[in-house]
C-alpha cells in the first residue's frame, strides 16, 4: 500500500509515513511528491509531501495518481501543518502547589494580549486570541488562531514553546499569585501527545520483532518524557536518552 503524508521537514514527513503504515524507516521507502520550503518568516512556506510505501509490501502494481490530482493535493495542503502534540509542561516560578486562580482571568489575558500583539504584527498575519480560564489548576490557556498558524506554531511547536515561557515571565512579574499560562493553537499540543505516543507504540513493536535498538530524531525534554511514559510498561522494551543539548534524542532498546 502506498500513502501521501506531509511534514514541515522531510524527517516529519517520514515519522508520518511510519506511524501511518506501523513500520520503521529501514523498513520504509518514499518519492517525494513536493520539496517544502520555508518561506520568508514562514510566509508562503510548503510542506514536504512524500509518497511512502514499506519495503516488504508484495500487493499488485501500484496505479499512480494523475500529474493533475498530484497538484490539486499540493494546492489543497501548502502551508497546513497535522504533526502536532500536547505538552505537559512546567512554566517557571510555578509552584506545584498552586491551585486556585486568585487574578482575575480577563486582566491577565490582556495583559498577555498587550505583550503578544506587537510580536504577532511581525509575522504579518492575522491572528486572533482567546481565553479559557481554568481557575481550580491555576491555569490560563489562551488559544491563536488565524491564517497560517504554522509559523507561529514553529517547528515541532518551537515558536509557540517560545511565546509561551516569555508570557509567563511578563504576566507574573512582581507578582504574588502566579498564573499558569498555556498557548495552544488549533488543539496542536494534543494532536502532537497523539502522535508522539503512536510513533512509540510502533517503534516500539518494530523493536520487538527485530530486537533492533531505534534511535529516534532529537527532540526537546517533554517530548523525550512522553515517549518513556508510554513505553515504561511495555514488555521487553527500554527507553534512555542520549546526547546533549539540541542533539538528544529517545533510543528504544529491546530487553530480555
Amino acid at each position: 500500500m502506498r500513502i501521501q503524508v506531509k511534514g514541515e521537514t522531510i524527517d516529519e514527513a517520514i515519522n508520518n509515513a511510519m506511524i501511518e503504515l506501523s513500520t520503521t524507516s529501514d523498513n520504509l521507502s518514499y518519492d517525494i511528491v513536493q520539496e517544502g520550503t520555508s518561506g520568508f518568516f514562514g510566509i508562503g512556506a510548503k510542506p514536504y509531501i512524500i509518497e511512502a510505501y514499506k519495503k516488504d509490501d508484495k500487493e499488485e502494481k501500484y496505479k499512480k495518481e494523475s500529474i493533475n490530482k498530484k497538484e490539486k493535493l499540493v494546492e489543497k495542503e501548502t502551508g497546513v501543518y497535522e504533526f502536532k502534540s500536547e505538552k505537559t509542561s512546567t512554566n517557571a516560578g510555578l509552584s506545584k502547589k498552586e491551585e486556585k486562580m486568585t487574578r482575575d482571568p480577563e486582566e491577565v489575558f490582556n495583559e498577555a494580549k498587550n505583550f503578544l500583539d506587537p510580536i504577532f504584527k511581525e509575522f504579518n498575519t492575522t491572528i486572533n486570541l482567546s481565553y479559557e480560564a481554568k481557575v481550580d489548576t491555576n491555569t490560563l490557556v489562551i488559544n491563536v488562531s488565524g491564517e497560517k498558524i504554522g509559523v507561529i506554531i514553529g517547528k515541532h511547536g518551537a515558536t509557540l514553546d517560545a511565546l509561551q515561557h516569555l508570557v509567563n515571565i511578563v504576566v507574573n512579574n512582581g507578582k504574588q499569585n502566579r498564573v499558569r499560562i498555556r498557548i495552544d493553537s488549533e488543539n496542536y499540543r494534543e494532536k502532537r501527545n497523539k502522535t508522539l505516543e503512536a510513533l512509540a507504540k510502533s517503534v516500539a513493536k518494530n523493536v520487538k520483532k527485530t530486537h533492533k535498538d531505534y534511535e529516534l530524531e532529537p527532540m526537546p525534554a517533554y517530548e523525550r518524557k512522553i515517549i518513556h511514559s508510554v513505553l515504561q510498561k511495555e514488555r521487553n522494551i527500554e527507553t534512555i536518552s542520549k546526547g546533549d543539548d539540541k542533539d538528544r534524542h529517545v533510543v528504544v532498546k529491546y530487553k530480555r
